[in-house]
């Protein structure tokens, strides 16, 4: 689905994992210019992307992004 929306819209997304749990998630950049995903959108947490291996690239390299 989410190769589906990389080609319609545009969208890049990111595989991510924690001790708990796994999802995929869709890239965001804020006003300050930070790349950050909603981890939990339904409750509003969201996680800064701030190196190459916190997360697998799933539609785009992270130069795409500005991450070094």
């Amino acid at each position: 689905m989410y190769k589906l929306l990389n080609k319609l819209f545009g969208w890049d997304y990111i595989a991510w994992r924690n001790t708990a749990e796994s999802g995929i998630a869709r890239l965001h950049k804020d006003n300050a210019g930070t790349v950050f995903y909603w981890r939990y959108k339904g409750s509003r947490i969201s996680d800064k992307v701030v190196t190459r291996g916190q997360v697998l690239w799933l539609t785009c390299t992270p130069d795409k992004w500005g991450i070094k």
